[in-house]
Formats: C-alpha cells, structure tokens, sequence
C-alpha cells in the first residue's frame, strides 16, 4: 500500500506533456507533403529521428511524399524549455513491523535544486500555394531531456500528430 502511495505521489511530481494545436480556419489543402530543412547545418540526431518519425506517420495517414511538387511543406524541431524544480517535495509512507503500524511524513527543501530542463515537439505546416503557415502542433515536455531516443519520439510525433486533419482530397487535372 506505501508503495503504491508512493508511487503515485512521485508520479505526479513528473511533467506532464501538454499539446496546443494552433491551424487556420481555411480548409485543409495537404495532400502531399515534402520535409523542409530549417537551416543549412547537418541536423543533429534527434532532429533525424523526428523527420523520420513525422514522415512515417505522415505517409501512415494517408499522405502522399512528393519531394518535388508536394503541397505542403513540414518542418519539426526539437526545442528546450525549462520549468522551475519544486521548492518543496513531500514524501509519505507507512508500513508496519511485528504487529505495530507507523506513518511517517517527510518534507526537504532541494539544495541547488533549479529549473528541470525537457525537449519540447514542434511540427509545422506550410501551404506553398499560400505561402503560409497552415498548421502547428507543439507538444511541451515532450522529452525528459533534449536529446530523446527511438521510443520517445515515435509517442511524441503520434501524440502531435494525432489532431491533424486528414490528408485533403486529390483533385483531377
């Protein structure tokens, strides 16, 4: 029982990601998409894992790769934010030993205990036609640290991309 108290109390000191999607209110107009390099040094790791990962899901829900005439451009980036650590942390347990029952609570204030650095998701949208941003996905606290492995990001882009609207419909020539 004190471990799952325990447990659960930890569990809620941990970050929580948080999604805001923001788009634009004209209809959708992706179908095929083509990723879009955000600066001319060679992407870091990380940042190849993400435009692996946003590609497979894209091409999972239905859109189309066409790197020479695609729709919509897509970009993602992986960016730090820091929350502050807390000032205060609380721990409580019970437990008994030879028949007897006892509780303890404990309170400790961090020394040096400053902000928590976490990796954050953006993925973006452009309409070439519009020249625009059409749509944004950012998911904060994505990452526990910068620098995410395999695992962390194929959950962080299916949480992102989750909320995008399905690929726009091919019109004939």
């Amino acid at each position: 029982m004190a471990i799952l108290g325990g447990t659960a109390l930890l569990a809620g000191c941990a970050a929580t990601p948080s999604l805001t999607v923001d788009k634009l209110d004209e209809p959708w107009r992706c179908a095929s998409v083509a990723w879009m390099e955000l600066t001319d040094r060679p992407a870091s790791i990380a940042e190849q894992r993400i435009r692996a990962e946003v590609m497979r899901a894209l091409e999972g829900k239905g859109y189309t790769v066409d790197e020479t005439a695609p729709d919509c451009l897509v970009a993602g980036l992986i960016f730090t934010g820091a929350r502050p650590g807390s000032p205060v942390s609380v721990g409580v347990g019970a437990g008994s030993w030879g028949g007897n029952f006892g509780g303890s609570v404990g309170i400790s204030l961090p020394l040096g205990g400053g902000p928590r650095t976490y990796g954050n998701l953006g993925v973006d949208f452009i309409d070439r036609e519009l020249n625009a941003q059409v749509w944004r996905g950012t998911l904060e606290a994505a990452f526990p640290t910068p620098e995410p492995d395999d695992a962390q990001v194929a959950a962080a882009v299916q949480q992102v991309l989750a909320s995008l609207p399905a690929p726009a419909a091919a019109t004939a020539p």
